[in-house]
């Protein structure tokens, strides 16, 4: 039965197309490397400080950062375009809102680096907890290289 339907040739190469297609366009939305801290724990008196800068990139490169809680959510975000050379610093403290709080929450945080073909060596970053009534870091994480 060499005699195909073409219908049914047609059908099969678009489903083919479709799914590599697909692959593709979930290839574009991943960031090109992405770096991720441990979580660590913070009390409403503490302030958690992502620190980045660019250490070899000429043209600057695009960075996009958040802090994370234990359940998934987004508590925190943004993105900047980092000249060679520039020390970043973003800062999170807890919130009080309505109804009781926990004393303590675990938060995480992730950077993404968003301009193609720049390694994560590229960019020196650290992580740190600091109490805010007098300054004194508790935790500290540093990226090295």
């Amino acid at each position: 039965m060499k005699n195909r339907n073409p219908v049914a040739k047609f059908g099969l190469l678009l489903a083919v197309l479709l799914t590599l297609g697909a692959a593709g366009v979930h290839a574009d939305i991943l960031p090109p490397v992405s770096i991720n801290f441990a979580p660590v724990g913070l009390t409403m008196d503490q302030t958690a400080q992502l620190n980045l800068v660019n250490v070899s990139v000429p043209n600057g490169m695009f960075v996009s950062w958040r802090f994370i809680d234990a359940s998934g959510l987004r508590l925190a975000q943004s993105s900047v375009i980092l000249p060679l050379g520039k020390i970043v610093s973003a800062d999170y403290k807890r919130q009080g809102g309505p109804g009781p709080l926990q004393q303590r929450a675990e938060v995480r945080a992730q950077v993404d680096i968003l301009t193609p073909n720049v390694p994560s060596e590229s960019l020196r970053r650290s992580l740190e907890v600091f109490n805010n009534d007098t300054g004194a870091t508790t935790v500290f994480m540093g990226g090295g290289q």
